[in-house]
Order: structure tokens, then C-alpha cells, then sequence
């Protein structure tokens, strides 16, 4: 049987779990599709890397609706059913199809009275204005199937893409903003979006956490929205997020559940089995497997009866999703860490270098190289394994990090500081590494640099706890209570309940109004 399963089989961003594909089998039960991750697309849903069609179609009110590949391709031709705006008229025209009376699509668009275009011209064919093309590898031209209307107060706010300026490419998005208004009103501007909250997420910004929350409970949502914000929630906040993993991993679609599944790598580890053990069992074998990878590299897990048995029968299928993706450094990466945590370390060692070998720039491998060796014991090995690391990668923030608290257990606080500080200067938004740069300067009676680390800037849009502790502590130790002051005022608009906080922003007041 060909249907739309057969059609995402090759027209997804997606990872094999099986090694031979049989058409007509369930995707997510041959394979794992990527969710809406920030490198690939962008805060609105339209696609940014080679994505191919499925994710931006899960999105879609048209997939909502029923609407499959077929209502417009031939899928044996590899052809459009209708030439230009006939294609989209097929259902939406005056008169709805049946097929659609409760979602009607009708309405008189191929008119120019809606395209605000002469008929015949660019402007007013349907697709170019919602399905903008994007061009991959230079020669692989690939229209968005989100179907989204252009939004230029949205490419002002997050610098997505709209039809409107992407054709007049001489034009601002204020220019594309006034002729909407013009045409339709400003009603446009209201739309539900997904664009606020994601573009929150991918700035790591804690207050997405609750628009994210919305729509995980939203059924109204496409499920791959939905198990898309559960794991933003969770890398944003993994401790404030848990019982929200629990719930989506309830959910009865499958794109909420392997979302879950995959959200709770970021739990403490003594809540993951909770969240989502019963996923173990799940009847979808993307959600399985997912269930299986994150709850295979939690320590002390501890299984039983039936749990215990789908979890056997899940890491069989994890190793037929290894096998089939062999020659992925990713995998091989993430199955050293499961191999680790079930205590096969010659296993785990082996499955490290080889994803090394298969790509040697991939950070993620080099680290959990690194960690292997430290939580094994052998410190030694640990900091070599970094250093090999930023040799071949040496503007790699988060390798310059690893390496810097490898020289730290080795109590090499010069050379540490040096990696630290290097860290922190590649990615100057990471509050960790400028936290932990700032302790280890104090740790050497550097106590002026460590402060110094934390300026104006810093306090002005500080959104991390334990960076404005840490910039008030070493403050009031060095007795510099104005700038001290504006840490404290900062953590208490973060925590504007909290009555110590409250208490230190008193003391502090009172102290540079009488000249101390």
C-alpha cells in the first residue's frame, strides 16, 4: 500500500531505526523524524537547513485537516495533480468540498482583489507567497509546506523569512508591514504564532518556558509543535519541567510522546524513569527506542517485572537502530554513553573513538570521550582526551570548558583559568562558563578579575541566578556595594517573592546612602 508513510520515508529530515525499509510500514515505527530544533528551523516553523517536506507539513492546518500528499502530487509521476493556482483551488474555491465542511477552506482567493497582484504575475501565484522557497546546495530549490501567511513584523522581531521582501528584495519589512495593513487590516499582526515562543527558547531565555507550556497542552497544536516545546522547556529548565514531561508523555500523539522521550535526557536522572519508563512499552517504535536511549544512560536505573522486560525488548531495538546507523558519528556517540551506563566501559571506549574517527569535529563525541575517562577514574586521560579535542577544535566554547574543569580535578588552576576564561569569551552569553570562570580567578585570590567578569551589561540583562550570586558575593567580599547593588536588584526582579533577597537589597541601599 503507498500512502503518505511511503512518501516520508524519503521526504524527511530523519534517522533510520531499522536497517531495511518496508513500504507500507508506519514511519515512526521505521524511522525517527527531527523535531523543530533552532539549527533547522526557524522560530516560525518555515524551514532554515534541508529539512525536506514532512516537518514543515506536520505544522500545517492542511495536515490537520486530513489533507495528504496525494490531494496534490502524483506520487508515481513525481508531479503536481494542477498547473499554477489550480492546485490550491481544487479546494479552496467558493464552494468547499465536502470532504472539508468542517474545516472549510472556501473563499474567493484567486482573485485580485485577495493577491493584491496583477493575475499572471509572480505575486499572485498561491505558493509564492505561502510556500517561499528556499535553495539548498545551491541547485535543490525546496518550497515550505507550513503554508504560512507572510509575517514582516515577525522578520523584523527574529529575521525569518517572508514572501513579501524576499521578492521585493529592495523593500524593508516596515515597507511589507504598511501594504498589509493597507490590503487586510491589522488583524494579520494578531495570528497565533509559534515564532514568540521559539525564538525565546533559542535564546535561551527562561520566560519562553510558559508560552512553551501552552502549547504542549494545546490539542488544538500539530503534535510535532507540541513535542517540540517539550524539549525546549526542559533544556531551558529540566528541574521546573518534569511533571510537563510526565503529561506529554502521556499524550496520544505519537510526536508529543517521542518528543517527551527525548525531553527527558534533560531531567535529573532520578526523575527520568518516572517521566517516561512506561514509553519503554510504547506502541510506536520511535518513541521506544527514544525511551530506551535516554533511560539507558541513566545511572542506578532500576527496573523490574514488566518494566524490566520492555526495556530488554526496547534495547534490542536500539541496537538495530545502532546497526543501521553505523557509520553516524552522532549515534555511535550516544550509544557509548548508553554502553557506559549499563556498565560495558571496553564498549562504551570503543563506540567513543569511533564516532571520533567518523567525524572528528564533532564536539559532543570529544566530551563524552573526556567524561568517560573522568568518570572512570582517570583524570590523566580525561584532560588528554580534551586536549586532542580543542586541537581539532579550537574555537569550540564548550570543549575549551570541559578541558578547563579537567585542569581544575588536576588542580592546574593556571591553565584551567586560561581554558575557562577562553570559554567564556567564545560564547559570552553562557552564564556557566562566566560563573565558573569568575570562581576559579577568586580560587587563586583573583577576586578583582572575577568581579571584573561581571560588569553593567551584565547586570542589566542578567537572567541566571547563579550568576548574579555568585557577581553579589564576590562584591560584598571586596566591599564594592554600588555595583554590588545592581546584581542584588536584578536577582530580586528574577525572584521578586524572595524576602532575603529583599533583605540584601536594603542592607545594600543603606550602605552606599551612607558613603560605605
Amino acid at each position: 500500500k503507498v500512502d503518505t508513510n511511503t512518501c516520508f520515508a524519503c521526504h524527511a529530515r530523519r534517522t533510520r531505526l531499522v536497517d531495511r525499509y518496508q513500504p507500507g510500514g508506519h514511519f515512526l515505527d521505521q524511522f525517527s523524524p527531527a523535531l523543530l530544533r533552532s539549527d533547522l528551523y526557524f522560530p516560525d516553523g518555515q524551514i532554515l537547513d534541508e529539512v525536506f517536506e514532512y516537518g514543515s507539513f506536520q505544522q500545517s492546518k492542511m495536515a490537520m485537516a486530513g489533507v495528504t500528499c496525494f490531494d496534490c502530487h502524483r506520487p508515481h509521476e513525481g508531479t503536481v495533480k494542477a498547473e499554477g493556482n489550480g492546485l490550491c483551488t481544487q479546494c479552496h474555491a467558493e464552494t468547499a468540498p465536502e470532504r472539508f465542511a468542517g474545516n472549510d477552506p472556501s473563499g474567493a482567493f484567486d482573485t485580485q482583489a485577495h493577491t493584491h497582484h496583477p493575475q499572471g504575475s509572480p505575486g499572485a501565484l498561491c505558493a509564492n507567497c505561502h510556500m517561499p522557497e528556499r535553495t539548498y546546495m545551491k541547485v535543490d530549490p525546496r518550497r515550505d509546506h507550513s503554508f504560512v501567511t507572510p509575517r514582516p513584523d515577525l522578520s523584523a522581531l527574529y529575521g525569518t523569512p517572508n514572501a513579501c521582501t524576499s521578492c521585493h528584495t529592495g523593500q524593508t519589512n516596515a515597507w511589507a508591514a504598511e501594504h498589509l495593513d493597507r490590503w487586510f487590516g491589522k488583524a494579520w499582526r494578531d495570528r497565533p504564532t509559534t515564532a514568540h515562543a521559539f525564538a525565546k527558547a533559542a535564546q535561551n531565555d527562561g520566560a519562553a518556558i510558559e508560552g512553551l507550556r501552552r502549547f504542549v497542552t494545546d490539542r488544538e497544536q500539530p503534535g510535532i509543535v507540541r513535542g517540540s516545546a517539550i524539549g525546549e522547556m526542559t533544556r531551558l529548565d529540566g528541574a521546573a519541567t518534569a511533571a510537563d514531561v510526565r503529561v506529554a508523555a502521556e499524550d496520544p500523539d505519537p510526536l508529543v510522546r517521542l518528543g517527551a522521550a527525548e525531553a527527558a535526557a534533560n531531567l535529573s536522572a532520578d526523575r527520568r524513569l518516572d517521566a517516561i519508563g512506561f514509553l519503554l512499552g510504547d506502541k510506536t517504535r520511535a518513541v521506544r527506542v527514544a525511551a530506551a536511549r535516554v533511560l539507558g544512560t541513566t545511572p542506578s536505573l532500576d527496573l523490574l517485572g514488566a518494566q524490566r522486560r520492555a526495556f530488554d525488548a526496547a534495547l534490542d531495538e536500539l541496537d538495530a537502530y545502532v546497526e543501521a546507523n553505523a557509520d553516524v558519528a552522532e549515534t555511535q556517540s550516544t550509544y557509548g554513553s548508553l554502553l557506559f551506563g549499563q556498565g560495558r566501559t571496553d564498549e562504551a571506549e570503543k563506540a567513543f573513538r569511533q564516532a571520533i574517527a567518523l567525524d572528528p569535529t564533532l564536539s559532543g563525541a570529544h566530551i563524552n570521550l573526556a567524561e568517560f575517562y573522568r568518570a572512570s577514574g582517570d583524570n590523566e586521560k580525561s584532560k588528554q582526551a580534551y586536549a586532542e579535542a580543542i586541537a581539532a577544535n579550537p574555537d569550540r566554547a564548550d570543549l575549551r570548558y570541559g578541558h578547563g574543569l579537567s585542569l581544575v580535578r588536576l588542580k592546574a588552576l593556571p591553565d584551567a583559568i586560561e581554558e575557562l576564561t577562553a570559554a567564556m569569551h567564545l560564547d559570552p552569553a553562557n552564564s556557566r562558563y562566566r560563573t565558573t570562570a569568575a570562581i576559579a580567578l577568586d580560587s587563586v585570590g583573583r577576586t578583582d578579575d572575577a568581579f571584573a567578569l561581571f560588569g553593567p551589561t551584565i547586570a542589566g540583562g542578567a537572567t541566571d541566578a547563579n550568576l548574579l550570586g555568585t557577581a553579589i558575593q564576590l562584591g560584598l567580599k571586596l566591599g564594592r556595594y554600588a555595583e554590588t547593588l545592581k546584581f542584588a536588584e536584578a536577582l530580586a526582579r528574577l525572584q521578586p517573592n524572595d524576602p532575603q533577597v529583599e533583605e540584601l537589597v536594603g542592607q545594600l541601599q543603606a550602605a552606599v546612602q551612607h558613603g560605605r
